[in-house]
This record gives C-alpha cells, sequence and structure tokens, in this order.
C-alpha cells in the first residue's frame, strides 16, 4: 500500500469537511452510506484524478486501497501515477509491501516495466551489472506469476532479453543456447494464452541451432506442450465463466444474488480444476500452481469466508498446518466479523496446540459482538431520548408548528414527522365561531391544551414502538451470534481446560447485560455437567435457577423437562408440566406434545385418558382420532394411521376440497360427534369423509400450519368433483362420401373439409398424394377458431379411393408384392426378386446375389455406390451408379450437411433424401 507520507492525507475523505468538488462530495456521500459502492469508488477516482488537486487523489487512492487492499488494479494504478509523477519512493514503498501479498499479474508487471526503465535504453548495450539485475528481475517474476495463464507476455519478453546478449566465447555461446532452451522448455509446458506462439519460436530455435538435432528435440518435449494447450483450451472455458458472471472489478460482500452466486460456483469449478492436477506434474509444481490459484480467487473474492477456510483447508491437506494457520490469521483480520472465519482460525490454533492464540481469538470475537450490541443498544436509545426531549420542548410552546426550529432539526430527524403533522392538527380549534364568548373562555383553552398534548403523546408513542421493533430486530440477530460465540467458547474450555474452567465461565457470562445471551447457552452449560461433569443434580439445579428467567420462553422450559424425562425425574417433570400448562407457555402445543410422549411411553392407561381429554379440551384441532394415532405409534412407525385411519390421504382430500366453493361447502358440511368433517353430497352422489385440515396434528401435519390463517379465496384450488373422465365414443370409420356418414359421425366437433382448390385436383389425379397433402395444409380452412388444419378423414378417404398403382411411381411394383423392403441411407426403398436375381430402386436393376438377407443396411462408398452388409449368408456390393436424369440434385458423391464428402462406414444422412422416390 502507500506509504506513511501519503497515508496521512487520507483524512479529507473521514472528515466531515468538504472536498471543495461538488461531485466528490457526492460520490462521498454514497461511500458514507454504502462503503462497498464500487462505482461510487470507481467515481470517486476518477474525479479525484481530472480535479488537479493532489489532495483529494491522495487521499482517494489512499481510502480506496485501504478498503480494498487486495485489488491488484488499484494498486498498479496508482504506482503508474506515482511514477508518472516521479515518487518513486512511493511506489517502492508500493511494491514491497504489496508485491508477495497481492498475487496481481497487472501489479508484478509494472514491477517489471520499472526495472526495465531503470537499467535497459533503448539501442544502447546493457551494461553486464544492469543485465544481471534484470534477469534477476525477470526470474522473480516468473517464479511468482509465471504459471498465470496471461504470463505469455513476459515469457517473450525474458526470452528476447536472453537472446540480445553479447556472446563473445564459444562457451557463453553454449550457455546462452542452454538456458533459452531451458526457458522455451519450460514455456511451452504452461498453459499459456501465447503457448503456440512460443512453440513455433521453439521449433524455429532448434531448428537454427541443429536441424538434425531439433526432432529429438521437440519430440521429447512435445507431450508437455500438447498437454498444456488441451488444458488452456479447458481453462478458458473456465475463465471465460467467471468473467461473465463477474459484476464488479472490485471486491464485493456476499450478498447472494443469482450471479454472484454463480460467479462463486465458478471459481470454485476451476480451483477443484486446478486441484485435479490436469498437467500431471510432480507434488511441489502441482501444490505451487493450486496455490497461486487460490490466491487469485482470495483476491477477486476477498470477502467471501469459505473461500478462505477451504485455501486453509488445502494447506492442512498437504501437510503445510503452520501456512493453513497464516491464511486463516490473515482471513481473521480481513473479516473480522465473519464467526465461521474467527472459529476456523482458534481450531487450527487448537490443533497446533498454540492455546494462548486460540484463547485470544474467542476473546476478541466476544468484545467484538458486545460492542455490536452496545452500539444498536445505544443508537435506539439516543432516538427515543430526542423524541422525549422533543416532545418536551413541544408541549411548552403555546401552539402551532415549532418556529424556532432550524431547518437541519427537521431535515435530519425523520422520525418525527408523524410527531409534527399531529402537533399541526391539534394546533387547529375546534370551535370557529368568532361570536362564542366561550371560545375565548379558559375552559376551552384548557380543552385545546389537553387535546394537543394526547395527540403528541399519541403521535410521541407511535414512534416509540417503531423504533423499539427496529431496535429489537437489529438486538435479535446480534444475540444469536453473540450467544453461538460463548457456546463455542464454552466448548473450547471444557477441552482445554476442564469442567472447572466452565463453571467460572458460567459465573463470568452473568456480567453481561439483561438480554445480550439467549437460553440456549446456559441449556449448553447444563448439559455440560450432566455429560462431561457427571453431576446431573448440578444440571438440574442450573436448569430450575434459570428457568426464573426464561418462565415465559416456551423453548426453555421444554428443554428442561426433555432433561428431567432424560434424568428420570418424572416426579418434576409432572410437577413442572401441572405448573406451567396454564399459562402462556402452555398454549403453544410443543409442550403438550413433548409431556404426551412420554405419558404414551411411560404413564399409566389412566394417566393418559385424563391427559387425552384435557388435550382435546385445549386445542380445537385435536380429536379422539388424532390422539389415538399419536398413542398407537414409536418414532416412525405410525401404520395405524396411515393404514387405518388414512390420514395422510385423508389431509391432501381435504385440502384439495378447502378449494372449493366455500358457501357450497359451508351448507353441507356437518360437525360428527367425532370431531371429523362430514361433507355433503358430492357430485357424483357419493358421500365423502375426510379429515379437516388442522385436524391432523404430529407427523402427518407441518405443525407451522396449523397457526396460520387459511384463505381458499385468496390460494383458490381446482375442485377434484367438478372434473369429468375422459371416455371418448370409438365409431368404425366411413368414408367421406359413403352415404352411410352422418353429419356428425366420426367427428367431436364439426371439421373443415380439405379443399386445398380446385388447382391442386390434377395432383391426386398423377397420384402425388404428398404434394396434395401439401398444399392442403398449405390452404386450410379457417373459419373457426379451432379448426382442424387438415380433415384427416377426408384425406384417408381420398387416398382410398384412389387406385393403387397411383400411389407409388413407375419404377416400382405394389408394396404388397414385395416380399421384403428396406430402406437404404440414400432415402429410397430396394426390393429384392429372388426369382430374377435382380433388386429394384431409384437406381435402376442391378444385380445382386439372391441368398443375401433383408435385414442388412447400406452405407455409402467413397465412389458413390452403395455396399449392402447383410449377414453371415453372404452380402454384395452395389456397383456406382450413373447420374439419375429425373433427379437432378443426385451426384456421382454425395456431400452431407457439413460438406464432407461419403466415406466407407456409419456416416450421416444424406441431405438430398427427400428428392429420392420410395419415402413414404
Amino acid at each position: 500500500m502507500a506509504d506513511s507520507t501519503v497515508m496521512e492525507q487520507t483524512t479529507l475523505l473521514s472528515s466531515k469537511q468538504s472536498t471543495g468538488v461538488p461531485e466528490a462530495d457526492m460520490y462521498k456521500k454514497r461511500l458514507e452510506r454504502s462503503p462497498h459502492d464500487a462505482s461510487a469508488w470507481m467515481g470517486l477516482l476518477r474525479v479525484a484524478r481530472s480535479s488537479n488537486n493532489d489532495e483529494l487523489l491522495y487521499a482517494a487512492y489512499s481510502s480506496a486501497l485501504a478498503q480494498y487492499p487486495s485489488s491488484g488494479h488499484l494498486l498498479a494504478t496508482f504506482v503508474e501515477l506515482e511514477l508518472s509523477r516521479g515518487n518513486k519512493s512511493s511506489a517502492e514503498s508500493i511494491f514491497n509491501n504489496n508485491l508477495f501479498n497481492v498475487p496481481s499479474i497487472e501489479l508484478w508487471q509494472s514491477y517489471l516495466n520499472y526495472v526495465l526503465k531503470a537499467n535497459v535504453e533503448a539501442g544502447v548495450d546493457v551494461p553486464p551489472e544492469n543485465r544481471s539485475t534484470v534477469m534477476e528481475c525477470f526470474k522473480l517474476v516468473l517464479d511468482n506469476v509465471g504459471a498465470d495463464r496471461e504470463a505469455g507476455r513476459i515469457w517473450i519478453d525474458y526470452i528476447s532479453f536472453i537472446n540480445s546478449a553479447q556472446t563473445h566465447a564459444p562457451y557463453e555461446e553454449q550457455q546462452r543456447t542452454d538456458l533459452l532452451r531451458e526457458t522455451y522448455q519450460t514455456a511451452v509446458s504452461i498453459p499459456l494464452l501465447r503457448v503456440e506462439e512460443i512453440w513455433k519460436s521453439y521449433d524455429a530455435f532448434e531448428t537454427r541451432v541443429d536441424r538434425m538435432g531439433a526432432k529429438q528435440q521437440l519430440s521429447k518435449i512435445s507431450p508437455s506442450y500438447m498437454t498444456a494447450r488441451t488444458a488452456l483450451r479447458e481453462m478458458n472455458r473456465f475463465w471465460d465463466t467467471i468473467r461473465a458472471t463477474q459484476s464488479n472489478t472490485l471486491p464485493q460482500p456476499p450478498g447472494w444474488t443469482a450471479r454472484e452466486v454463480e460467479h462463486l460456483d465458478a471459481w470454485k469449478r476451476y480451483l477443484k480444476w486446478e486441484v485435479s492436477n490436469p498437467l500431471r506434474l510432480g507434488g511441489p509444481d502441482a501444490h505451487k500452481r493450486v496455490i497461486y490459484a487460490y490466491n487469485q480467487a482470495c483476491m477477486e473474492l476477498w470477502l467471501y469466508p469459505e473461500v478462505w477456510i477451504e485455501f486453509a483447508e488445502y494447506y492442512t491437506t498437504i501437510g503445510q498446518q503452520s501456512d493453513a494457520l497464516t491464511k486463516l490469521q490473515t482471513a481473521s483480520s480481513v473479516l473480522p466479523e465473519s464467526l465461521a472465519v474467527q472459529f476456523a482460525y482458534a481450531e487450527t490454533a487448537e490443533k497446533m496446540k498454540q492455546l494462548d492464540v486460540c484463547k485470544q481469538v474467542y476473546e476478541d470475537v466476544v468484545a467484538t459482538q458486545r460492542l455490536h450490541m452496545e452500539r444498536i443498544t445505544e443508537k435506539y436509545t439516543h432516538k427515543l431520548a430526542k423524541l422525549d426531549k422533543r416532545l418536551e420542548k413541544r408541549l411548552e410552546k403555546p401552539s402551532g408548528p415549532d418556529q424556532n426550529q432550524t431547518a437541519d432539526q427537521s431535515s435530519s430527524d425523520s422520525d418525527m414527522d408523524d410527531f409534527d403533522d399531529a402537533d399541526d392538527n391539534a394546533s387547529i380549534g375546534s370551535d370557529s365561531d368568532g361570536g362564542d364568548a366561550l371560545a375565548f373562555g379558559e375552559d376551552a383553552k384548557l380543552k385545546r391544551t389537553a387535546q394537543r398534548t394526547a395527540r403528541l403523546r399519541k403521535a410521541v408513542e407511535q414512534r416509540k414502538d417503531a423504533i423499539n421493533v427496529r431496535m429489537e430486530d437489529e438486538l435479535t440477530e446480534r444475540r444469536e451470534a453473540f450467544t453461538l460465540v460463548w457456546i463455542m467458547y464454552l466448548r473450547y474450555i471444557q477441552r482445554s481446560e476442564g469442567i472447572d474452567a466452565v463453571r467460572q465461565l458460567l459465573k463470568r457470562s452473568r456480567s453481561e447485560p439483561h438480554g445480550y445471551i439467549t437460553h440456549h447457552f446456559y441449556v449448553a452449560a447444563a448439559l455440560m455437567e450432566y455429560h462431561v461433569g457427571k453431576r446431573p443434580h448440578v444440571a438440574g439445579k442450573l436448569l430450575k435457577y434459570y428457568s426464573k428467567d426464561y418462565s415465559n420462553n416456551a423453548s426453555y422450559i421444554v428443554e428442561y423437562m426433555n432433561y428431567l424425562a432424560n434424568s428420570g425425574d418424572d416426579t418434576n417433570l409432572r410437577a413442572e408440566f401441572e405448573r406451567y400448562h396454564s399459562t402462556p407457555v402452555g398454549d403453544t402445543n410443543e409442550m403438550w406434545t413433548m409431556f404426551a410422549d412420554f405419558e404414551y411411553n411411560y404413564g399409566d392407561l389412566s394417566a393418559i385418558d385424563k391427559l387425552d381429554r384435557r388435550f382435546i379440551n385445549k386445542f380445537a384441532h385435536e380429536s379422539v382420532l388424532t390422539r389415538m394415532a399419536t398413542r398407537y405409534s414409536y418414532m416412525d412407525v405410525d401404520c395405524v394411521a396411515a393404514r387405518e385411519f388414512g390420514f395422510p390421504y385423508r389431509k391432501d382430500i381435504a385440502s384439495r376440497a378447502h378449494s372449493a366453493d366455500t358457501r357450497s361447502r359451508n351448507a353441507n358440511t356437518a360437525i360428527d360427534a367425532s370431531g371429523l368433517r362430514v361433507h355433503g353430497e358430492s357430485e357424483s352422489g357419493s358421500e365423502m369423509l375426510s379429515v379437516g385440515v388442522a385436524s391432523v396434528t404430529g407427523r402427518y401435519l407441518n405443525k407451522q400450519q396449523l397457526l396460520a390463517p387459511v384463505t381458499p379465496n385468496k390460494f383458490a384450488k381446482p375442485s377434484v368433483n367438478a372434473l369429468r373422465e375422459y371416455d371418448p365414443v370409438v365409431e368404425p370409420f366411413v368414408p367421406p362420401e359413403s352415404p352411410m356418414r352422418s353429419a356428425s359421425s366420426n367427428d367431436y366437433r364439426a371439421a373443415p373439409t380439405m379443399s386445398p382448390g380446385p388447382q391442386f385436383k390434377h395432383l391426386l389425379d398423377q397420384g402425388d398424394v404428398l404434394s396434395y397433402v401439401a398444399a392442403a395444409i398449405a390452404t386450410p380452412d379457417v373459419s373457426s377458431f379451432d379448426a382442424h388444419p387438415l380433415n384427416i378423414d377426408a384425406l384417408l378417404g381420398a387416398i382410398m379411393q384412389m387406385p393403387v398403382g397411383q400411389c407409388a411411381p413407375s419404377n416400382y411394383r405394389p408394396l404388397s408384392y414385395m416380399p421384403w423392403a428396406s430402406r437404404s441411407d440414400s432415402g429410397g426403398f430396394y426390393r429384392s426378386d429372388s426369382q430374377s436375381g435382380y433388386y429394384r430402386g431409384d437406381r435402376g436393376a442391378r444385380p445382386f446375389n439372391s441368398r443375401s438377407r433383408s435385414r442388412g443396411r447400406y452405407d455409402d462408398v467413397h465412389r458413390g455406390g452403395f455396399q449392402a452388409r447383410h449377414g453371415s449368408r453372404g452380402s454384395h456390393r452395389q456397383q456406382p451408379y450413373a447420374r439419375s436424369p429425373s433427379y437432378p440434385n443426385d451426384t456421382r458423391s454425395p456431400n452431407y450437411s457439413d460438406g464432407r464428402s461419403a466415406q466407407r462406414g456409419h456416416g450421416p444422412r444424406l441431405n438430398d433424401r427427400s428428392n429420392y422416390r420410395g419415402r413414404p
């Protein structure tokens, strides 16, 4: 990042003062509201570059780099800006601080250009010491980013720089040749975008050095080059997807939109491909490529915790535990609010026996989460106090709006809008009759003041309720995180220091403000005493002690009762149920269901009967059958409810019937004594017995649906009873001109006649049925909206009335005469005549082996003929045929649709096959 002299100039954006550039002030306000607004950052940098204000420019870039320290593009741009201004010390500071932390090829290219510009002059021989510096720079750059697919330009520059060296002795020439060969062979083994260009240059190099030995050198490295080129094609597909799904050039926090998830999945697919080692490299080289790929992913997905965690996990799999811990340490500083990163960092430190680091991580996370809770409470408490203060000031004035209120106060406090409206409405007198003397009396003034005060207080209370709701929503989310941190801390203390340290941590948690920690933490602590400390009485005392604080929390009471049931304390279990069943906690089904399961398994029959009656009286959706279905089941064995009561099926029927017409259903509905709904007569005349949607409980219905209101008018469903079965009447076919055919025979509805026009009648006379059908489809009768485009009955009738000889071409015998017919790849029909020894087709008669089978297939031959493979009893090959005068599209060597000539073997069908006769 920029050096300290530049960082000292970043106070401009952090302060409230104006920058002096209106457009920059606009972007600054946007960034105050949304610090990760990438378009605002890029706009601010653009305005800063064009403002000729050095202070604004340095402040903008320093603030952007502080927000996005992994952006290689921003770093490279800032370096180029500093070098253009002659600030070499600042540029070198950026290189020293970021080159090895940000694997950006753009930044490394800037560093290489900086070194080349300082040591190489165009048209002048490079001194030996400068050449040595440049060579070391090239090696450093290629060692860090040489595996990048966009590093081809750097490899080509390196090769060109080696070639430019002057040699004065044969051994120097041999050294340069060996270095060039080594460089070429390394470069062509990497999937670079310009790998083919480098390979051509290497080929020319080997040919120039030794024409006879070039083939041997190229053959040794050719497999690696082919592997790299194949891998490059696969890699390009991954990178095309990554770039297509990228929304911003700057890293953004995950918003979990569809595009962001697709972008993340594209990166993960690429990383998985790199881990699979497609180049078949050795261990260290393969690990180096994967590590570079993960570094690139972290640079772009800077604010995604899972990428950092998977990177550290890869380090662990290859045995580099210290690197994994270092990577998670970096991630914890980048994402201090990510609980997943912090927990992973602490667990990795615990595995490496660095307990001090682990404990410090938990302490920092607890402090961070507590700070968030305090800030939320402080923010909304300040708003509530501000409302009370403004109410007092408003009540002190006589009436009317506050004239002394400044514009800034009225514009900055949006919570007082309703408050001001109430004051304005209260200032209007209730009696406008100036002649009434009582309107000016003390009683009227007191009445108006009382009304005004009541309205103002009501407006303030409404605003307070809204503020409290927002505060509670934010605190609820933070409470869960804060409680989870304490539970994870509790687990770590138990693993590292024992159960006694857990009790000390439990005492310390009581010092947290009330409401910061939920009941889950105390349940976890009590169960840890039970399972780890082996002291059930201590666990029971803890749960009973905190039940006073969470007496209105149904989840905690149920957990306490579950503990009593599991520990065998059925006496206290029944006592707790009797204590809470009549309270608001007992109004939920959760506690009743838990206690009923206990009684069904371990209670006596009289207690079960008593509980079932209380259950039915407590909840309207319960009945005798629902209680029996639950009682006659165990875990997932519920055959009674499914087979004999049919609850799963009746639930489905009831849910569909519920969407029918509400008024007609209610008119025919009666309540049976057993609690089941008996529906009235259906359309089919049969009675349907079903259970209402809310009458099935437990595992047969989602419990959340029991409390959800049903609005059939909003969620209407089709009635099953209104559906009719499709039962078509099948009649024998009657020709259209038959006198036996009625107007409605064979017609589901009146169909239009096939009338392509009299100008097409000659097609039928000539036997060209296909052309006649095409004409009929092209000119349909569209007199009705849903008319058929073609009357199939009329078509079949026309075909049946035609002579059989008109349905086939002149060079065919009737199909019924053919012993067999086979369709070849050329689209024609071939028939055999075993007596004459000839087969006929589109190309005339050809002799053939009469013993051949008819189940063969015809494959095209290069010279335009056909080969028939018929089976084990014989085969024949058709001679090349000549051009047929009847078919101008028929050529000697037919072509496929992709331009290839017909070859021996199995290929695609000919593209002119529709011109051959014999097609049905």
